[in-house]
């Protein structure tokens, strides 16, 4: 399931995907990705966060320009471990604040 929050200057999006659908129940998928439509070049940090973790690119920024999109994916992570609720939401790191997507549910 893909869910996205519209901001001034792109739009943040998240997706989840139960792992059953690549014949693994334990775990889950998810990618964040930012696509910015206007403004001046920013730098980005994707996140995903879930009920007992939080994921992003460490320290890694990313430069992104008006028509440029970034993504950052999570593959196999334990649902158990980190989502047991089978619920995770998107967040992004930029110019001193963060945004997030709604929560979405993957199971």
């Amino acid at each position: 399931m893909t869910i996205s929050t519209k901001l001034s200057n792109g739009t943040l999006s998240f997706t989840g995907q139960d792992g059953s659908a690549y014949g693994d129940p334990s775990v889950f998928y998810a990618s964040s990705s930012y696509r910015k439509t206007g403004g001046s070049r920013v730098s980005v940090r994707l996140e995903m966060l879930t009920k007992n973790g939080r994921f992003g690119s460490g320290d890694a920024y990313q430069s992104v320009s008006a028509g440029q999109t970034v993504i950052t994916q999570w593959g196999g992570v334990s649902k158990a471990t980190y989502a047991p609720d089978c619920k995770a939401t998107g967040a992004m790191a930029a110019n001193g604040a963060v945004h997030y997507t709604p929560t979405v549910h993957f199971c």
